[in-house]
């Protein structure tokens, strides 16, 4: 095995057939020619063990000489273009040793900080909601090893193109199947957070992920619990998880997100005047709001408190009053053993969110849904969490009985 750059190996090159220079007469010609290798790249092992067969194929030289003049060039040459040029026939790309003398760019974020390193930098910096940067996490974790994979990893990130966006991406597709167009969009939506903050850092001139258009996805509407449904769940969680029933209550009341919810403590909650303070994130944007606690929920956030001290998260482990907060994916971990795979209920713990939500505009607005949801305005609501508003527009225009 020969030795290659980035601890990359190839076999020997041989042809077929094995008598190619003594090999004469027609019959030749019927023969499979082509020259090959094994090369191993140690950042494919899992996709090819066995290493990734480069073959060039010869059959299409129609004539014997031809075909024997083939063969003994791609013997020269293929070990050069491993060899000397590092080309990589997995990645089709020509592989540059980097430079190992360690300079402040690996510390700081510059713009000839290596991209990989770059994009750890950048996330580091961020400051989003929980939920937000498990999401950003896990893609920055994919785009990397897409970028090692095409050796994109150590160039600097101010000369990072759309063009390396786009291919980083395609290589993950052809690794995971296609994107998509939500998973797409999602992706590019994250990247370009992560570049926001790198143009925050004058790390980069523009940020060029915005200029990747986005694919045009359908729209789905979202599952939300029937009414047997809410009955059933209300009944299994009182009966034999009762901590969870009164989060499930609070929360599907409430209009927040999960990770707000999780975040009030015993001193944000006022009872006598029902209403409670929660840290809104919307974005970039952290602000204390005070929300509501509707007459329907206050016997749940009564027994929510009973207990706690100033302190207290109201939902700490086990959700009864704690001093450690609770993370997102414990409540999503307990709908899907409790609900979903106890009752055989495929919509998620969040569409209690947009049930809720939905409910509130049909008995009152969208202006009084929004401000439950501490939303500016109403557009998030109407196109995102009013499931059931089409449909009542819809009852509405069919008993309009104008005539001509």
């Amino acid at each position: 095995m020969k030795k290659l750059h980035f601890d990359c190996e190839c076999s020997e090159v041989w042809a077929s057939p094995k008598n190619w220079k003594t090999i004469t007469g027609k019959k030749a010609l019927t023969e499979n020619w082509y020259v090959q290798c094994v090369f191993y790249d140690p950042k494919f092992k899992e996709k090819y063990p066995k290493g990734f067969p480069f073959r060039k194929k010869l059959n299409k030289l129609k004539t014997l000489e031809e075909r024997k003049a083939a063969v003994q060039l791609y013997l020269e040459e293929i070990p050069k273009l491993f060899l000397d040029k590092g080309y990589n026939p997995i990645t089709k790309t020509f592989m540059i040793e980097p430079v190992q003398e360690e300079k402040n760019f690996l510390k700081e974020l510059c713009q000839e900080t290596p991209f990989n390193i770059a994009l750890d930098l950048a996330i580091s910096t961020l400051k989003k909601a929980e939920s937000t940067m498990n999401d950003l996490n896990s893609v920055v974790k994919n785009v990397k090893k897409s970028a090692m994979q095409l050796r994109y990893d150590d160039i600097a990130v101010s000369e990072i193109t759309r063009k390396h966006i786009k291919l980083i991406i395609d290589n993950l597709e052809k690794v995971d199947g296609e994107f998509s167009a939500h998973k797409f969009n999602k992706y590019r939506s994250y990247l370009s957070i992560v570049f926001s903050e790198l143009l925050e850092w004058e790390a980069i001139k523009s940020n060029i992920v915005r200029d990747i258009s986005k694919r045009k996805q359908e729209k789905n509407i979202r599952e939300v619990l029937t009414k047997e449904q809410r009955i059933q769940v209300v009944n299994h969680l009182k009966r034999f998880h009762p901590e969870f029933h009164t989060f499930t209550q609070i929360f599907f009341h409430s209009g927040i997100r999960i990770t707000e919810l999780l975040s009030v403590k015993a001193e944000h909650v006022d009872l006598k005047n029902q209403k409670y303070k929660a840290l809104i994130k919307k974005g970039t944007s952290y602000e204390w709001k005070e929300c509501v606690i509707k007459d329907v929920a206050l016997p749940f956030w009564n027994k929510a408190v009973f207990g706690a001290r100033k302190d207290d998260f109201v939902f700490s482990t086990g959700l009864v009053p704690g001093t450690k907060p609770l993370k997102y994916n414990a409540i999503r971990l307990r709908w899907k053993r409790n609900v979903k795979t106890m009752l055989n209920i495929t919509a998620d713990f969040y569409s209690l969110k947009h049930l809720n939500l939905d409910e509130t505009t049909e008995l009152l607005s969208l202006e009084d849904a929004a401000r439950m949801a501490n939303h500016k305005g109403t557009k998030m609501v109407s196109s995102v969490y009013a499931v059931g508003e089409k449909q009542r527009q819809f009852e509405k225009l069919k008993k309009v009985s104008n005539s001509l």
